[in-house]
């Protein structure tokens, strides 16, 4: 469409969903510790959060990361991410999952997005690359990109836009952390 250089990759990440049970916790639970399992393999972060039906759902950041469009699930991941919510909340432990999934972040080298206009192209806008963050980022995103839109920002969104912009270090370590 437009010929640009992204450094947007495609990395795969599994996800669960369980049977909908009586609401027992209301915060989304993320721990960023790594862990090291000999027998299901290492793992990054994951997170877990009941929704109104009483369904938990689930995700884990696999570790090495798994890059590339292969979606189909592992038979690791029920294992490991199991052991760590069971840690943290033992009341899990009886909950029936009812499926599994394997899907697609698209992820930078920074593990940032990259926002902002596009030099080379009038007009043209890009916020991609949200690294598993989107739905965290997508209501400020989308009041900084008004804003872009209507050019009506501020000092503070430019510095965000320049942090967040394509021309930027992708060597520098992820802010959003």
């Amino acid at each position: 469409m437009v010929d640009l250089e992204m450094p947007v990759v495609p990395e795969s990440h599994e996800a669960g969903i369980t049977e909908p049970v009586k609401n027992f916790f209301t915060p989304m639970i993320v721990d960023i510790r790594p862990c090291s399992d000999f027998r299901y393999g290492d793992s990054n972060n994951y997170y877990f959060y009941q929704n109104k039906e009483g369904k938990i759902i689930f995700c884990l950041t696999p570790s090495p990361n798994i890059l590339g469009t292969d979606r189909r699930e592992t038979s690791s991941f029920l294992p490991q991410i199991s052991k760590r919510m069971i840690q943290l909340l033992p009341r899990l432990r009886n909950i029936k999952v009812r499926r599994t999934w394997r899907g697609l972040y698209p992820m930078t080298p920074d593990g940032n997005p990259i926002v902002g206009k596009v030099n080379e192209v009038e007009g043209f806008i890009n916020a991609v690359g949200m690294c598993g963050q989107g739905f965290m980022l997508g209501p400020g995103l989308g009041e900084l990109l008004s804003r872009v839109l209507s050019e009506k920002t501020n000092s503070r969104d430019n510095e965000i836009l320049k942090t967040l912009s394509n021309e930027r270090d992708f060597r520098v370590e992820e802010e959003l952390k």
